[in-house]
């Protein structure tokens, strides 16, 4: 028996794997086998596994300031807090740093209910926004459910396929009361729920709401985020102009647990003046910086952006077979993203990594998230072991 946990099973069913390796788009077990990471891991090793210039920079950062204090001011944290800034592309706003995806929700939700006194937060029906207690608790999905969360501050709107789902968000604004309602927090595109991205009408209707009553708008870009779906963030082909952005997985490609909030010039002045209560020990840690700044680097470099726009083009290519496919209901596709929908149980893990692909299954659906330093040929092999797998 192991001594440590597994994260979300119990303990006795745990599903493990055991490598020696990973290396570009692959894991590489004990005997031998090479598994291609077709969800990138936990959908942050955007860069795979092995990039040399995020291991180079951290392997630099690391020999002569591995630590820094939170108060401390460097050049490093300087600049790469100005390159998200641009990269979100809304003003000059602030950036909050963070470990991890949970704890970017969960200072968000922080500032929002600071800055407004109101403690009501709107979430979608299916959604996850992270571990930690208070995302969870906007969370609405089965890990919700076991952590007694804080849910009597938490109101569940209804997603964008419902039925005049606009004018029922209305509703539930007017009876709970705006002035309780301190921010709607969304994914701008839902992963492990289903890829559900919504139109263009229902992410601005919402945007159109928080302005009227005075709510925040927090985008959760923690999966999408860093070119998941295309453009730097979901949010950017939306044309939405939310007042948070959280950000963690690609912003290190994984190599660095870390992230980020990104607060709007409206919040950075509101803070001038009011103590923001937020804090963290390795806020701002510069292994993660080091990491970031590399990520930007690669992501602004043009030779990287035409590859990864081939693979964008090869992987929708590859998947159209899946079409025309009698079992299959729906293929979404978003950037380097896809959700498969089936009218019957989607191939398990245990049969994707039986065939050699790390695979992310729940029920009638699959997604599939492969590492954007993949080559079309290499992808096209996964995407063709894939469809075997249906057969």
């Amino acid at each position: 028996m192991n001594s440590y946990y597994y994260s979300w099973m119990a303990q006795k069913n745990a599903v493990d794997f055991s490598v020696t390796a990973a290396e570009h788009d692959e894991f590489v077990l004990q005997d031998g086998r090479r598994i291609y990471d077709f969800i990138c891991t936990s959908f942050q090793t955007n860069f795979g596994h092995s990039h040399p210039l995020i291991t180079k920079r951290m392997a630099e950062q690391l020999s002569f300031m591995p630590i820094a204090s939170p108060k401390s001011t460097f050049d490093l944290k300087q600049s790469v807090s100005q390159r998200l800034n641009a990269s979100v592309g809304l003003g000059q706003g602030k950036i909050f740093y963070t470990v991890s995806g949970s704890e970017s929700v969960e200072n968000a939700l922080k500032i929002a209910r600071q800055m407004t006194g109101r403690s009501i937060v709107l979430a979608r029906q299916q959604s996850y926004h992270g571990a930690s207690l208070g995302a969870l608790s906007v969370t609405g999905d089965w890990r919700n459910g076991p952590h007694l969360t804080f849910d009597e501050g938490t109101v569940r709107i209804p997603d964008h396929d419902v039925d005049d789902s606009l004018a029922k968000i209305e509703a539930i604004i007017a009876e709970h009361g705006a002035d309780r309602i301190a921010a709607v927090i969304l994914e701008t595109i839902g992963g492990t729920n289903g890829m559900s991205a919504p139109p263009v009408e229902w992410i601005l209707g919402i945007q159109a709401m928080c302005r009227q009553h005075n709510m925040m708008f927090i985008l959760d870009e923690v999966l999408v985020g860093f070119g998941r779906c295309g453009p730097m963030f979901a949010f950017h082909d939306f044309s939405a102009t939310p007042d948070m952005v959280c950000m963690s997985k690609g912003i290190t490609g994984g190599y660095m647990p870390f992230g980020a909030v990104w607060t709007s010039p409206e919040i950075a002045k509101h803070y001038e003046d009011e103590v923001l209560c937020c804090g963290l020990t390795n806020y701002g840690h510069p292994l993660g910086l080091a990491a970031t700044d590399a990520v930007l680097d690669i992501l602004d470099d043009a030779d990287f952006i035409a590859r990864k726009q081939a693979l964008e083009v090869a992987f929708a290519e590859a998947l159209k077979p899946l079409a025309d496919r009698s079992d299959v209901e729906e293929v979404r596709i978003r950037g380097v993203m896809a959700g498969i929908f089936f009218n019957r149980p989607a191939p398990s893990w245990q049969a994707g990594f039986d065939a050699g692909l790390h695979l992310f299954s729940k029920q009638k659906f699959t997604i599939l998230a492969p590492p954007f330093v993949s080559t079309p040929e290499r992808l096209n092999q996964a995407v063709e072991t894939f469809i075997t797998l249906l057969d």
